[in-house]
């Protein structure tokens, strides 16, 4: 078993079938896969298409040990990334986090995660963490986490109690470690888990590199792309894939997080994996990505 299977979690973005169209049944053999090769928690989400609904069949049908169980409210069920729908009343959002229980087929959560905060108006925020504490002293959820980068104004909030984990997206992989300067050591200060989602950048790290490097979407930055061709070539010089590179950076970062993985099927998931199992990288190389990420 992988020395540091108990630091990944099961993103489900792409079995819910955000990036392409998904085979229901893959997706579930792809939660299983990843369960029986000793992963112990998944992280879904109401706004990742078909996810929870999967997981729930999945968790329907799996006789082991039950895995830890987030998901999210706020971001509304879609299945493009670039297209977000939001309720964050507090009707809406008991209604999204019952919905999900009941599709996910479970009493409890263990984290729920308020997704998105740089969507939520910032004179609305008071009236939304009030609503994120109802759920924790009620039963719904056993932690309260944040599901997503939040704007400069939102900082106070992530030093205060009501956070037990923090996930964040773009903010700690090879095209960018921003996040050993920010939110890490928040998180460190104030005894909460960090969680690294998008390990590959969305793919950019991975099987998009060609087509969004060619073509780039309106969501990914230029900064992200130019740094991206700067770890293909590290990858290229050392005779490795990029995308076994980008899983094994992380490996290497010597800090305490959680590594949110996004496999969309299981060949992906096994190609993750494999990576994973290769270890920390020299730390020639490492340095090398970290040279590249210090250019101005």
């Amino acid at each position: 078993m992988l020395k540091e299977i108990n630091k990944l979690v099961l993103g489900t973005v792409g079995l819910g079938g955000i990036w392409r169209e998904v085979d229901t049944e893959e997706s579930i053999m792809t939660v299983f896969s990843a369960l029986k090769q000793g992963i112990t928690a998944i992280d879904t989400a109401p706004a990742y298409g078909d996810a929870e609904q999967l997981v729930g069949k999945a968790l329907g049908q799996w006789s082991g040990k039950r895995p830890l169980i987030s998901t999210k409210v706020g971001r509304l069920k879609g299945y493009k990334v670039d297209e977000a729908h939001y309720d964050y009343s507090a009707d809406g959002m008991k209604r999204s986090v019952e919905n999900s229980l009941k599709t996910l087929n479970i009493p409890v959560v263990d984290i729920l995660f308020l997704h998105d905060p740089a969507a939520i108006p910032q004179s609305a925020m008071e009236g939304v963490l009030k609503q994120m504490e109802f759920f924790k002293h009620n039963g719904y959820t056993k932690k309260i986490g944040l599901g997503g980068n939040a704007p400069e104004w939102f900082e106070p909030y992530l030093k205060t109690n009501l956070f037990d984990v923090i996930m964040e997206y773009n903010r700690l992989n090879a095209c960018s470690i921003d996040a050993l300067d920010t939110t890490i050591p928040v998180c460190r200060e104030n005894d909460k888990e960090y969680y690294a989602a998008s390990p590959l950048n969305m793919g950019l790290l991975g099987c998009n590199f060609s087509e969004f490097t060619n073509s780039p979407p309106n969501w990914l930055e230029l900064k992200s792309i130019e740094q991206a061709r700067r770890v293909n070539s590290i990858a290229y010089e050392h005779n490795l894939s990029l995308q076994v590179l980008a899983h094994r950076f992380l490996l290497t970062i010597p800090a305490q997080f959680k590594i949110v993985i996004g496999a969309a099927d299981r060949m992906q998931l096994t190609g993750t994996l494999d990576a994973m199992k290769l270890g920390e990288l020299p730390s020639e190389i490492y340095n090398e990505i970290l040279l590249t990420l210090n250019e101005k």
